[in-house]
């Protein structure tokens, strides 16, 4: 199936239970548009030679990166994606949010999931994708004038892909509908429908 497009970008925070082998999410919610989302893995591979070939092999996931391109990330998420504070300030008579990053801060942890609209054969299909457990780290950016001609700016973030205390890295189902798809990750987010 081709891949034509991407969006429904929805995270929710992630607490494990050591202990207990045990996890739940927090409150989820859609964090922006979607524009890119870029995974790389990083997979362990150790064959075992004997009489002179391969006689098994083992590959097995280490972890990842996934880098993010929304169309805006608000403060409200950064500070909870990165453990930054947000803080209330008052400047003249206006009160402003302020995004304070600091280097005592400490990134939590997140389920991560979006839907990839795919076509066969002149069928729509929705895969929707959760990635169990990322740590998102504060984003490289650049910026530009505005020249004669408008050139979009949208910073990426960028977030390491764990193991879940259960071992699940992803899980993922591809689906009929896209309202399947966005229930299947609301479900597993707990992101309200209404």
């Amino acid at each position: 199936m081709a891949q034509i497009g991407l969006r429904y970008a929805v995270s929710a925070p992630l607490t494990e239970d050591e202990q207990a082998g045990t996890f739940t999410y927090g409150t989820g919610k859609v964090v922006a548009k979607a524009i890119r989302v870029e995974m790389n893995l990083n997979i362990a591979d150790a064959p075992l030679y004997a009489d002179d070939d391969i006689a098994e092999r083992v590959r097995e996931f280490v972890d990842g990166d996934i880098n993010f391109t929304p169309d805006d990330l608000d403060d409200t998420t950064k500070a909870e994606w990165l453990g930054s504070e947000l803080e209330d300030e008052t400047v003249d008579t206006t009160t402003v949010k302020v995004l304070k990053s600091n280097t005592e801060d400490l990134p939590g942890y997140h389920g991560f999931g979006f839907i990839i609209p795919k076509v066969k054969n002149n069928v729509r299909k929705y895969r929707a994708v959760l990635f169990t457990k990322v740590q998102f780290a504060e984003p490289n950016e650049t910026a530009e004038t505005k020249g004669q001609n408008i050139n979009w700016q949208t910073p990426a973030i960028t977030g390491k892909i764990m193991r879940r205390i259960d071992g699940n890295w992803k899980e993922e189902t591809t689906v009929d509908s896209l309202a399947t798809a966005k229930a299947w990750l609301a479900e597993k987010l707990n992101i309200s429908t209404t």
